[in-house]
């Protein structure tokens, strides 16, 4: 029996498909700016947290995560929105401007030649599919971390060519959780406060970065936004009962010192004398691995110490969460902050103290019980019994973050 003429073929079907898609595509373009990819757990966890809100949010939007690594990062964070594209347009640039000799570009002024390269198609050719994404991009979204400021200086290029590209076509531009000190300094600082001034949504993580931001209207503090994740109220897996967890980085920590020593000796010095002063053995130590090879050097280091130790590597973390239960001793921010969101008591040790000094002070301006030290101690701390936040700490923070995520993405609302 045939069918009745008045219905659409499946070549029809197809084609108003593909219209609605490309009107769905040109309608609604979210661009996040992020360094998943390294990897970086807490990195990783704060790009995964906002794809996850889009996808509730703006399930029709198409995301556009701009990283280092967009190969990797895709492969982690694939199955946060089904909507997400993973580019480095943003990234190749920055990195351009900061390579030896770059052509066409002012030295003194490098951020001048990123921000008009990102907003100008044909300024860079064989990158244009990537412009051309971003200069249909509703709204740009500097997402949220520590990985602009002078310990690498180049990447506050990404603030004014994200200001450029919005002063062109009227995007919406957010940047949230940020933190930025040890802020750059000189023309680059003055550039990056120009730029960030405006911004429509400025939020930041910390004291001195608010300060530092203190002239940029609409200016909030809502913390990191590892608080918008699932994880920072999930059960978790748990270690041995009574044990420790140690998270110990090797980079970074040129600036730790400890008993006469510097640097990865002297962290490493440290911590066996605060296992040695818990009488934790090894077989009762739970050894975690937030960035791949870097969190292995120090328990290496430590050799027989660790014999017997419980080693979860990132991988494990990724896919089952961070282990809980444990006495922390963690040079690591997310850790942190997601162990003590769980209960768990534990030691920030701030492995670099004129950077991580100032983030895990931040978790205690919000309500961490932590202790923290930054090397500058005679004698190793004491086991810790206090515990993390409270669970009205824990709400209270992740209702600050999910109220601002609900400010920058309300549900249905147009764009302009």
């Amino acid at each position: 029996m045939p069918l009745p003429s008045h219905l659409p073929s499946a070549a029809d079907l197809r084609r108003a498909t593909e219209k609605v898609r490309r009107r769905v595509d040109t309608a609604d373009v979210v661009y996040l700016v992020t360094t998943a990819g390294f990897p970086n757990y807490g990195d990783e966890l704060i790009t995964q947290a906002w794809l996850r809100w889009l996808a509730v949010r703006r399930p029709l939007a198409r995301v556009v995560v701009d990283s280092p690594r967009p190969g990797n990062a895709a492969l982690l964070l694939r199955q946060a929105n089904p909507r997400a594209v993973f580019v480095d347009t943003l990234w190749q640039f920055v990195h351009y401007a900061d390579s030896e000799n770059p052509d066409g570009v002012d030295p003194d002024a490098p951020w001048e030649w990123v921000a008009r390269t990102a907003s100008t198609l044909g300024a860079s050719p064989r990158d244009d599919a990537g412009v051309d994404m971003l200069l249909r991009a509703r709204t740009i979204h500097l997402v949220g971390g520590g990985y602009i400021n002078a310990m690498w200086p180049h990447h506050m290029h990404l603030i004014p060519a994200i200001a450029a590209v919005a002063a062109k076509t009227g995007a919406r531009t957010v940047a949230t959780g940020a933190g930025l000190t040890p802020a750059v300094t000189g023309a680059a600082r003055d550039a990056m406060l120009a730029a960030a001034a405006t911004f429509d949504v400025v939020d930041v993580r910390d004291a001195p970065t608010e300060e530092l931001l203190g002239g940029v209207p609409g200016l909030s503090r809502t913390g990191d936004d590892a608080w918008l994740s699932p994880h920072a109220r999930r059960p978790r897996s748990s270690p041995s009962d009574g044990g420790v967890v140690l998270c110990a980085q090797s980079d970074l920590a040129d600036g730790f010192g400890w008993d006469g020593r510097t640097g990865l000796a002297a962290l490493a010095a440290f911590i066996e004398a605060t296992l040695d002063a818990w009488e934790t053995p090894g077989r009762d130590v739970t050894v975690v691995e937030c960035i791949p090879g870097y969190d292995y050097t120090i328990p290496t280091m430590l050799g027989d110490r660790l014999d017997g130790a419980r080693v979860v590597p990132f991988r494990q973390v990724w896919h089952d969460g961070l282990p809980a239960g444990g006495t922390w001793l963690s040079t690591r921010y997310h850790p942190h902050l997601l162990a003590a969101a769980g209960g768990d008591s534990g030691v920030a040790v701030s492995a670099s103290p004129d950077y991580y000094a100032t983030k895990h002070q931040a978790l205690l301006d919000v309500g961490s019980r932590w202790t923290t030290v930054s090397g500058d101690v005679d004698t190793p701390p004491q086991r810790p019994t206090a515990g993390g936040f409270s669970p009205d700490a824990v709400a209270a923070n992740i209702e600050r973050k999910r109220a601002l995520a609900a400010r920058v993405y309300p549900r249905g609302a147009r764009l302009r």
